[in-house]
């Protein structure tokens, strides 16, 4: 048996038996880069506010307003413009500029967290996330298979991905869902190809920097060592609160350029973004003595490795944070074709099957 023979079962089958999985992931996925306008829908207070300030933010974060139970905060940015919080159940809080709690979404308390914990989790929590990652290496090989078979045997030709349009009711059906199916995988198969990889990234970060850190394992030429200004900002904090607005201004006495995106209440911790920095949530962060304005660690993303620094992009690429309305624009049509691919695909194989059972009733 050839291998294109052997790629083609393989695709086949496995595709098959995937593709309710992928279709979900797929769809939960598309939909949430619209998260933030579809929380505005469900949600009209959410609509009404206006974007806080980091100032405005830090006032209800010190204000008492927040529960014991809240564990970090969002200050306001793009990717989440509303003062945001999330507690011991990972449910997430919306406050106004004032202090006001805007709006509580329990875990599972709305069809969007829903959507949420099973594009992430599968709705299996830790269990679901390991299974996601088996299951998208096992898409890799459908996706890979897919191309096997397709590949043309002699010089490539515009019939190789032509699509013949037809409707469900017509004869060429069949035709149109086959050469759809393939066209699409075929012009799409890189942005698919990176959603998927990007996707298991994600689920397998720690092993995705380990090796992106054996192949590229470069640092920096100009390493900032933060050792003599920490010892120096010591000696200064001695004499200051321990708010966190005070802590943001020492902060940015190290460094100016970094946008604060979180803060940890219950780990004295800071979480920024550098002008660097494809994440849009950033990947360097800062520590405090506990209880006080001190430094305790800085970690520059600048700083990192090259294989590093690659592996914090796996994010943004992901969900279209980078390359503007151009690249976040082929994401969501590279997500509605895959949606497309995987109904296509089922379907020409129900029809394939229909077609088949006609001709045998026919025989008889």
């Amino acid at each position: 048996m050839t291998v294109k023979k052997i790629s083609t079962k393989i695709h086949k089958w496995l595709g098959i038996a995937l593709s309710l999985w992928l279709f979900l992931v797929t769809l939960t996925g598309t939909l949430l880069l619209y998260k933030n306008e579809l929380l505005k829908l469900q949600y009209p207070q959410l609509e009404q506010q206006d974007k806080a300030n980091q100032q405005q933010a830090i006032r209800v974060l010190e204000s008492g307003a927040l529960s014991e139970q809240e564990r970090y905060a969002f200050v306001p940015t793009d990717l989440h413009p509303w003062i945001e919080s999330i507690d011991d159940n990972r449910g997430r809080l919306y406050y106004s500029p004032e202090g006001d709690l805007l709006l509580h979404r329990p875990r599972y308390g709305d069809w969007i967290s829903w959507f949420v914990e099973f594009h992430h989790h599968l709705l299996l929590d830790d269990f679901g996330e390991e299974l996601q990652g088996i299951l998208g290496l096992l898409a890799l090989i459908v996706m890979i298979t897919g191309l096997i078979k397709w590949w043309p045997k002699g010089r490539f030709k515009k019939r190789d991905i032509a699509i013949t349009f037809s409707r469900p009711t017509k004869k060429k059906w069949g035709q149109t869902l086959w050469q759809s199916h393939r066209s699409l995988s075929v012009v799409l198969f890189l942005p698919m190809l990176l959603l998927v990889l990007t996707g298991i990234g994600m689920i397998y970060s720690a092993s995705f920097n380990s090796g992106l850190n054996i192949l590229f394992p470069q640092v920096p030429k100009t390493v900032v060592n933060y050792k003599s200004q920490l010892e120096e900002q010591h000696k200064r904090a001695e004499r200051l609160p321990s708010d966190w607005l005070t802590r943001i201004r020492e902060m940015q006495k190290l460094l100016p350029d970094a946008q604060t995106i979180m803060i940890y209440l219950d780990r004295d911790r800071l979480r920024l973004k550098l002008p660097e920095e494809w994440h849009p949530n950033g990947r360097s962060y800062v520590g405090f003595v506990p209880g006080t304005s001190k430094l305790s660690e800085v970690v520059d993303y600048r700083n990192q490795t090259l294989g590093t620094k690659l592996s914090h992009k796996i994010y943004p690429l992901h969900i279209g944070e980078v390359g503007g309305w151009l690249y976040f624009s082929l994401v969501v049509i590279s997500g509605v074709s895959l949606l497309w691919v995987c109904l296509s695909g089922v379907w020409f194989w129900l029809w394939c099957r229909a077609k088949k059972k006609n001709r045998k009733t026919k025989k008889k």
